[in-house]
Order: C-alpha cells, then structure tokens, then sequence
C-alpha cells in the first residue's frame, strides 16, 4: 500500500471505530456479556447437553446430532439478546439493526460453482489486504502475548486456508523458538499454503502446512501449546465454531485464539473501504462485506467458549472491524 494510502486509511479507520463501531456494535456487544453469566447459570440443562453433544461428536461425529446440537446452541444465543434487550430496552433497536445486518448466505470463496483459480486468486488477495491494513502484526502481538511464558511454543493455526498468517509470522517474528503448524480442511488450500511455503525457500521459522479438519484436534494432545484461527469461524456456523473451540481447548495447554471479523456497520464501512485501497477485485470486494455480516460479535464468541468447556474466557474487539476470543479450560 503506498504512503498516500496508508495515511488516508488510518484517519478513516479511526473516524470508523469512534462514530460507528462504538456505539452500536460494542454497546450491543458489552450488554450481552452483562447478561451472559446468569444466563449460563440459569440454563445448566442446557449447558449440559450442549457439553454432551460435544463429547459425542468428538469421538464419533457420524453418530451425533450436529443440526440438533446448532439448535440448542442458538436457542441460547437468541435467549441472551432477549436478556440483554429486558435489561436495557433502548438496545431494542440497535439489536433489530444486528439481526437485519446478519446473514449466512455464502460468499463467493466458498461456493461450489466458483474455480480453483478463483479460490486461489482470493487467497492472494486476501494475503496482500491483511498485509497492506498491517493486520499481520496486529495479531502477531497478540500471538505472542498468549506465549509470553512458553519457551518452545508449539502453535497451529486450523482453518488457515493458504497459510498466509503464519508464512508472514515465520518472516518478522522476533522470537526464533516458535514451532509453527498451519492446517485445513481443504487440501486446494494446503496445495497453495506448501508451494508458498516452497517458493520462499529458507529463512525464518520453518512451518508445517497440513490438512486436518479443525473440528477433530485430538491426535494433537500434548503435541500443542496454542491453537489459532484467523479470518476463518465467519465461514463456520455456531455449532462448527464451538467444535473447534472444544477440541482446541483440550488439544492445546495454553487455549485458543481467534481472531475474526466484527460484525457491526463500522466494520462493513471499513472493509469497503480497506479493499477499495488495497485490492479493488470485486469478489474480494463483495466477499468482503458478506464475510462482515457473517461475523460475530465478542460475547457471541464467549458464549461458545464457556459451551465449549472454557473457564477463562476473554472476548472483546480488536480496533474497527476485528472480534477476538482468548479462552482456556483453567
């Protein structure tokens, strides 16, 4: 990104966080997590058959109920908006305005009908955004403050497409102990990740890129020190995201961490805006402001990660357009 854009794009993203992401979204958001304790603790029949459903699927997912499982937990997701809404009913609106912005209809990146070449021209794309909008370092600190104390630290990054993250990371992490795994579902994406990984040839941390599915981590037990996943649980519906989150918190001794979009009207302003400055591709573009609307906000990430097993949660957002979730099961 050139100077001129870097300039005009700092002052725009802070105009959006203070006049649109604050007052709406994160107003909505600090309400929910208000009501989110006595509404765990009203629900313990609830909690407990989430928490059974996921045992169940961690073994056997064939034998499990998933649509049932996706049910009960939006079920508790709708209760604590009505919670958070009685409590505060000047939110009404504002949680009209959420639900309207919501959607799951797919973005492009995911549809069947789209080309390999296509997906990978995204990957690209969406590697040179994160890099241009300085969201690599951004996360990267964050990283390394959830292993501040790990000598050796094991990390993998699930759900981590083309591997763009932690091919950035293994170039500019001051640390040289770091172990670093990036996985996925897809193997077109692992394909991608391996020849980037190939094509930059030596230096910096060596990275693994493998395929695995992020909702089944138990061969990692005590092999991990952290799980990650960026930009990738927008992709996943609720009850996918707290399978990753249940097998993460019990594969990896320090927990996990997600870093995704923050739904919320800021967020879509800065992604138009973002892709507009540093990738002007139009499936970027509209995958961009679809990715927003599939996000979820922080106590909607916490609610998952108290479902998921996890005693020490934290979830808030990251500047304009980002939600993060720190969770571990002590």
């Amino acid at each position: 990104m050139s100077t001129f854009h870097t300039a005009l794009m700092t002052p725009l993203a802070t105009q959006i966080s203070a006049h649109w992401t604050a007052p709406l979204a994160l107003r909505f958001d600090a309400a929910l997590q208000a009501a989110l304790p006595q509404l765990l603790a009203d629900e313990p029949d609830a909690v407990a058959a989430i928490a059974a459903l996921l045992d169940a699927a961690a073994v056997t997912p064939d034998a499990v109920d998933l649509p049932a499982l996706d049910r009960k937990i939006r079920k508790l997701q709708k209760q604590l908006r009505a919670r958070a809404c009685a409590v505060q009913p000047s939110l009404r609106v504002v949680e009209r305005l959420d639900a309207l912005l919501a959607s799951e209809l797919p973005e492009i990146m995911d549809a069947a009908w789209a080309p390999p070449w296509l997906h990978a021209a995204e990957m690209r794309w969406l590697d040179k955004f994160n890099v241009d909008l300085g969201n690599y370092p951004r996360w990267q600190a964050m990283l390394l403050e959830a292993v501040a104390d790990v000598p050796d630290a094991r990390i993998e990054d699930v759900a981590a497409g083309a591997a763009g993250f932690l091919l950035w990371l293994a170039q500019h992490c001051p640390r040289t102990d770091l172990h670093l795994t990036a996985s996925d579902y897809s193997a077109d994406y692992v394909a991608l990740g391996q020849k980037a990984v190939a094509a930059h040839g030596a230096g910096g941390l060596p990275l693994a890129v493998v395929q695995r599915d992020a909702t089944q981590l138990a061969a990692l037990a005590g092999q991990v020190d952290l799980i990650v996943c960026t930009q990738a649980t927008h992709h996943m519906p609720p009850e996918l995201v707290t399978r990753l989150l249940h097998q993460g918190l019990r594969a990896a001794r320090h927990g996990v961490l997600i870093i995704d979009v923050l739904r919320s009207a800021g967020a879509m302003l800065a992604a138009s805006v973002g892709t507009n400055l540093s990738t002007p591709a139009p499936p970027l573009m509209i995958d961009a402001m679809q990715s927003v609307r599939r996000g979820f906000l922080p106590a909607e990430f916490a609610l998952l990660a108290h479902l998921a097993g996890a005693h020490d949660v934290r979830a808030y957002a990251q500047g304009p357009a980002y939600a993060v979730l720190r969770a571990r099961r002590d």
